[in-house]
């Protein structure tokens, strides 16, 4: 199942999500969970884009999802935070992290689990050359402007939150 933050039409182009509805719709969410645990799913994994203050929240508010794999606040997760007994993680930003969740599953419900958050060292990977080529080309046009320094700041810039960064 998945679910968007409600601003997600407000800060992409329409044209791109034109049939998708968005927003915290918990009874629309948890008739989805209810609907596929009666056709069989025996576990039910909630992919979101909320952000781990939503996620957390969602958690306590709904029943039946088993764990939520989450992004917006760029938090890298270490371990899962248990809510009622649904797992919610995020994995990050930016492709720094890959979340790794390995689930044991017995009887229709989650027996234990294995967690990782994997740090992804983009350096010590070659580029893929076609890849590399299409984003230079693409970029191109753009690089001086991409260059351009507007600001400076000797202080600490982080993110935090679903609404707030610096």
């Amino acid at each position: 199942i998945g679910q968007a933050f409600p601003y997600t039409p407000i800060a992409n182009p329409r044209h791109l999500v034109p049939d998708w509805t968005f927003g915290i719709q918990e009874p629309r969410l948890q008739q989805l969970v209810d609907e596929v645990r009666a056709n069989g799913a025996r576990i039910v994994i909630l992919l979101s884009h909320n952000g781990m203050d939503v996620d957390v929240k969602l958690a306590g508010r709904l029943r039946g999802i088993d764990a939520i794999l989450g992004g917006h606040t760029h938090d890298g997760v270490p371990a899962p935070v248990v809510v009622g007994g649904t797992l919610v993680m995020n994995s990050g930003s930016n492709g720094k992290f890959l979340s790794v969740l390995d689930l044991d599953v017995r009887d229709g419900r989650i027996a234990d689990y294995r967690y990782r958050l994997l740090p992804v060292f983009a350096n010590l990977l070659p580029a893929d050359a076609a890849m590399q080529a299409y984003i230079e080309r693409v970029r191109a046009p753009y690089a001086s402007k991409l260059g351009e320094r507007i600001a400076f700041t000797e202080g600490l810039l982080y993110r935090r939150g679903n609404f707030n960064g610096t």
